[in-house]
């Protein structure tokens, strides 16, 4: 959904009309129209059209949370200017995703930073799934599939080094956990390459999946087998 959001960009009139912003032109790059749109609402907090401008910057850069967080405080500001720009289609998703947070931060609940994760993680915007993972963890550090989860999440962000430390965690609590092993043997073999140290922990994590197989759903466990399997070369 982010990804189709149309960036538009801002400018303001200079010299000595500078305070007099028009957040509305579309030729200036982007990187410059942030710089000016924070400068302007520096001096003019409740611009609503520039703050509709840097929320399209933010979520087109990546910087989601910012991103709702400005459009939400918009909306707040004046709520049909909002409902009628073309950043409108967000606002529903920013309006949840805030009030979630709100929520999460008052009461540090763990299931709510957990379902804000995996929102973002089937978004594909994981490095705010990571950031929700990591509170969750300051919460109640024993999950270890949010650690894992939180991994995953690193690892598709490029932050590789990181998602192996938190898989060592896991297995540093419990070395047989299947999905840790498995998922630090996948993370070295085609990650950091090193097949060699990979199939340690894909084997452990076969012998630790046959030992719990009753635990499992048929097609999962015969898909997961299958796969450690093929990684083992078996």
């Amino acid at each position: 959904m982010f990804r189709n959001i149309v960036v538009l960009t801002c400018a303001s009139v200079m010299g000595f009309a500078a305070t007099h912003s028009v957040c509305e032109s579309e030729r200036i790059e982007t990187y410059k129209a942030k710089e000016m749109i924070e400068s302007i609402l520096k001096d003019e907090p409740t611009n609503t059209v520039c703050m509709l401008q840097l929320a399209n910057i933010y979520l087109k850069q990546g910087e989601i949370s910012k991103g709702f967080d400005t459009l939400v405080n918009a909306y707040l500001i004046d709520p049909h200017h909002v409902q009628n720009s073309k950043i409108a289609t967000v606002l529903p998703f920013a309006l949840k995703v805030t009030n979630y947070k709100i929520q999460a931060e008052k009461t540090n609940d763990k299931v709510i930073w957990n379902n804000l994760g995996d929102g973002y993680f089937d978004m594909g915007i994981f490095n705010e799934a990571s950031l929700m993972y990591k509170k969750s963890l300051f919460a109640d550090p024993m999950q270890h599939m949010i650690r894992l989860k939180r991994a995953l999440a690193l690892q598709k962000d490029a932050h590789i080094y990181t998602a192996l430390e938190e898989v060592q965690t896991v297995l540093d609590q419990e070395p047989m956990h299947i999905f840790a092993n498995y998922y630090m043997g996948k993370f070295l073999a085609y990650d950091v390459k090193n097949r060699v140290e990979a199939r340690a922990f894909f084997q452990k994590a076969k012998e630790a999946l046959i030992a719990k197989k009753d635990t499992f759903d048929y097609l999962e466990y015969t898909n997961l087998l299958s796969d450690i399997t093929k990684e083992l070369g078996e």
